[in-house]
């Protein structure tokens, strides 16, 4: 008993002191000594700022009072829409709490999470208590994790893009024999150069889209074929286990959707790479497509998604299953049933699939139970093709357009550059080559006036296309260039056109390509 009034008294004395706590504590050292940033805003005006928030933004201490919170965004317009979004949800909620990335003192920019409140919230006069935190390294780590799923998922492409693309070099060397054999035989030679041809484009397409898969941080919205994008990323996706049988079962017509190629490609290999994870043993792995309506969207409270018609990518395995507390984790950033040099589990980039999904106006869903397998739900916006424009294609027009002018053709690969060569002569142009970027302005300076169009390879030792392109310009500000590349250059399209580029081709292409590029660029005015 006596132990008992001990404890007893321990717990009195405990809660006396709990209560007092604050009676003694000087609330300026508490502000001050905070490891957070906090600040005190009137209007857009800092009135007052701890050493931590003085220290994060690299000014010295006091020099903020007084001044805009403008100062720390690098345009008007980023400090515009910042502010338009923490004052929408403090004005709904009383409080918000947002990520920014904000300009320190020496220009650098650092990843910040502001929180911020009403002082009082029935007189907003009074001003606004901001807590600021730098979130950087913790960015830092999940772009990393993103980055390594990728690599996941790339390595488990590999073996499938080797294995395809051992079958096309097949289809090559198979058909130069039979070419060999029937030389003295025109219509088989012709149908044996046709075979060729398309396995040329086969390769092209498949190294496309690894390429833009591998890409990061690229977003470029184009109305898309679902049907065509699940089917494009099940080509690439082999499984490495034994004994998995994939089946299609892809609805048609579809809705049309708007997104990026790339990060939706990114979705649907991200989902099969786990489900096949899941199969330790083999088993079925099901894709459906369809067109569906969704109306109650309180389920979905996670997304912001409006009521109408979207298409739904759904993905069945029969694999482990999951319980209802791993389905809750599933799409956490740092979440993985992997362990390391393990094969199987759950997890792999599914917050990337999370998070392009939300992005893209989507949800996405998951259904299990253990030892039952997994249905994984990706539902996108659906655009009826009835309701929009029609953007026409490249022509098809079998013609090859020819002319007499003199060209100049530059690109490090001989092999490459001889090939241009033979196009330019055959197509009955005068052709003058270069073997790198330097190399093309040497020359175009001597005969700029008698060339009618400069075609440069985009990567270039000693003097890229791009270099060589601003030195022309400087020469003879109207020349007419035509880029070309290997690489997956989507992106640097738009800004090489800007840069007085008049066209572009992608590696490998046709001579009736070639023959029509040339001759539009040199007909434009």
């Amino acid at each position: 008993m006596a132990h008992m009034r001990q404890k007893e008294t321990d717990f009195v004395d405990c809660n006396l002191t709990d209560s007092n706590v604050l009676a003694g504590v000087n609330l300026e050292q508490v502000l001050e000594r905070s490891p957070v940033g906090i600040c005190l805003l009137l209007g857009q005006i800092i009135n007052w700022a701890n050493p931590t928030f003085y220290r994060m933004t690299g000014h010295s201490s006091g020099s903020l009072k007084g001044h805009s919170a403008r100062m720390f965004y690098p345009t008007s317009i980023a400090y515009k829409q910042f502010s338009r979004q923490l004052m929408d949800e403090m004005n709904q909620m009383g409080a918000a709490t947002l990520d920014s990335r904000l300009l320190r003192k020496d220009n650098t920019i650092f990843d910040c999470r502001i929180r911020a409140v009403w002082l009082d919230p029935e007189d907003t006069s009074k001003g606004i208590l901001v807590t600021a935190s730098d979130i950087t390294e913790i960015r830092s780590a999940q772009i990393q994790k993103h980055q390594d799923q990728k690599m996941d998922a790339i390595g488990v492409l590999a073996g499938g893009v080797s294995h395809d693309f051992n079958n096309l070099l097949m289809g090559i060397q198979g058909n130069l024999s039979l070419m060999q054999i029937n030389i003295n035989r025109p219509n088989k030679v012709i149908n044996h150069i046709a075979q060729m041809s398309k396995l040329v484009e086969t390769a092209k397409e498949l190294t496309g889209r690894l390429l833009g898969f591998a890409q990061g941080g690229k977003y470029q919205v184009t109305s898309l074929d679902v049907n065509q994008l699940v089917s494009m990323t099940l080509s690439l996706f082999k499984p490495t286990k034994e004994g998995i049988v994939i089946k299609e079962a892809l609805d048609t017509p579809l809705y049309s959707v708007e997104g990026d190629r790339s990060q939706l490609e990114q979705v649907v290999l991200n989902v099969l790479v786990n489900a096949a994870q899941a199969m330790v043993k083999g088993g079925t792995l099901t894709v459906s497509t369809r067109n569906i309506q969704v109306k109650d969207t309180e389920n979905y409270h996670c997304f912001e998604v409006t009521p109408g018609p979207y298409v739904e990518i759904l993905v069945k395995d029969t694999g482990i299953g999951m319980d209802e507390e791993m389905q809750q984790k599933i799409f956490d950033p740092f979440f993985s049933t992997k362990e390391p040099g393990d094969q199987k589990g759950r997890g792999l980039g599914l917050s990337t699939v999370f998070g392009i999904v939300k992005n893209h106006g989507g949800l996405v869903t998951v259904e299990s139970y253990p030892g039952e397998g997994a249905s994984f739900r990706i539902c996108l916006p659906g655009i009826d093709a009835n309701s929009r424009n029609c953007v026409s294609g490249h022509g098809t027009s079998q013609q090859m357009p020819m002319g007499t002018e003199s060209i100049l053709i530059a690109d490090d690969d001989p092999e490459v550059l001889e090939v241009g060569k033979q196009f330019l002569e055959q197509l009955g142009y005068k052709p003058m080559m270069a073997r790198n970027g330097l190399e093309a302005v040497e020359l175009f300076k001597l005969y700029h006036d008698e060339l009618a169009l400069v075609v440069l390879d985009l990567v270039m030792p000693t003097m890229d296309g791009i270099e060589a392109l601003y030195e022309m310009h400087r020469i003879d500000p109207g020349v007419k260039v035509l880029m070309s590349t290997g690489f997956n250059a989507d992106q640097a399209v738009k800004s090489l056109m800007s840069k007085g580029c008049h066209g572009f081709l992608q590696k490998p292409f046709s001579l009736r390509t070639f023959s029509r590029t040339v001759r539009t660029i040199i007909d434009c005015e």
